[in-house]
């Protein structure tokens, strides 16, 4: 029986060759830091630069917010309420239950800082998060965020069982 030719076979390699690159300079990489630098830097851009409330604005809304509360007749249970209730979502609503009438701008900063005239400690990205995570109690309006009747009927239900009729 004669032997078969066996049939050679070629591997071929699949791997990709490696690209070889020089070392980079110490020169090249100096030079290449600050441009990195530069466009991470802090500066808002021009769209974004009207996007924020200026601090005087903010204050002042928070002024008008504690005066609309003093005039309101259930001034204490609405105090009480975010005083003693840890409910971010109530805390965050009743400022805009406030400004219902008024036309402000309430931000989550001036909610912060409406609390913060209590004594509450109410971090700005909470009231936030609250309202984002929860929706249907605010809508976004060009004013900001405006409570709505679900919203309403929440801060309501909230007085009731605080101070029970």
């Amino acid at each position: 029986m004669p032997k078969k030719p066996e049939a050679k076979i070629q591997k071929t390699s699949s791997a990709r060759p490696v690209k070889r690159t020089p070392a980079r300079t110490a020169k090249a990489a100096k030079t290449a830091a600050p441009k990195a630098a530069a466009k991470s830097s802090p500066k808002a851009s021009p769209a974004r630069a009207g996007t924020k409330a200026p601090r005087a604005q903010s204050s002042q809304a928070v002024t008008q917010l504690v005066d609309a509360l003093k005039g309101h007749p259930q001034q204490k249970d609405l105090v009480t309420a975010g005083q003693q209730q840890k409910d971010q979502l109530l805390r965050s609503l009743i400022p805009l239950y406030l400004a219902r009438a008024l036309n402000l701008e309430v931000t989550s900063g001036t909610t912060s800082r409406f609390w913060g005239t209590f004594g509450v400690s109410y971090a700005a990205p909470n009231a936030a998060k609250a309202l984002r995570m929860n929706t249907g109690y605010a809508q976004e309006t060009r004013k900001g965020k405006a409570i709505t009747s679900k919203g309403v009927r929440y801060v309501e239900q909230a007085l009731k069982q605080i101070r029970p009729a």
